[in-house]
């Protein structure tokens, strides 16, 4: 039995990782796609979800190389979201907590290692209530679009409800937009820091009956390891540059 378990992992590691023997036809970030959706329904070991993501980030710099663009220094950084008339944060832009949280516990990991931003929208119809617009939700850096989930639906059990991740090849991080309404980017997608990714809204099992905002993370990554930071600073930074 645990000859049987490991060689399907093995085999389940050879398929994520892809040689050309497997799958000459899919491109490195579908295949990113695949192993961090299997991460959030927890359907993959995590010494070899470890594995993929390391390799997949050492790929993943080569190939954002090659497109001319410069990466995004921290002090670059965008507000991520454009369309709003003013923004409050949950807690106060307290309400950052990594105790307990890792990554690999996929959809149901503990604790809120990220801020929510609200847009004003007191009738959570998801528009901004001074212009009647929706809220575009925008890329913090120059990056790749490696996951995407766009067909969250009322009564789905996901959190996260529609949701995009961008890989940072600067700070070799990854930024992960969720609650999003319609998203506008799809895999293997390179964005300028900047361009719209999504509209901001209200999906996700608990979201749906909340306020409409944007909830981002930012997670760096560590030889294969996403571990959440506090960016709070950033967002303020980020903000005041967009009032101006």
């Amino acid at each position: 039995m645990f000859l049987k378990k490991r060689t399907t992992a093995i085999i389940l590691l050879i398929l994520i990782t892809c040689p050309e023997l497997f799958c000459q036809d899919t491109g490195l970030f579908d295949r990113w796609n695949k192993t961090d959706l299997l991460i959030m329904d927890v359907k993959i070991p995590k010494d070899n979800a470890i594995d993929s993501i390391d390799n997949y980030v050492t790929l993943a710099n080569k190939y954002f190389k090659k497109t001319g663009l410069k990466t995004t220094t921290r002090e670059q950084w965008v507000f991520p979201m454009r369309g709003w008339t003013s923004v409050s944060y949950r807690s106060a832009g307290n309400d950052y907590g990594d105790i307990y949280f890792d990554y690999f516990q996929g959809g149901e990991s503990h604790n809120h290692p990220a801020h929510d931003i609200f847009i004003l929208d007191k009738d959570s119809n998801g528009v901004e209530d001074s212009t009647g617009k929706k809220v575009e939700a925008l890329s913090m850096v120059n990056g790749i679009v490696f996951t995407v989930l766009s067909d969250w639906k009322t009564g789905d059990f996901g959190r996260g409800g529609n949701y995009i991740k961008i890989y940072d090849p600067e700070s070799e991080a990854m930024f992960y937009y969720s609650h999003l309404d319609s998203i506008f980017v799809k895999v293997g997608q390179v964005v300028k820091a900047g361009d719209p990714v999504a509209y901001v809204g209200r999906t996700g099992r608990k979201a749906i009956g909340g306020r409409t905002h944007l909830h981002i993370a930012y997670y760096p990554i560590y030889n294969g390891y996403p571990e959440p930071e506090n960016f709070i600073d950033d967002l303020y930074r980020a903000e005041k540059k967009a009032k101006k």
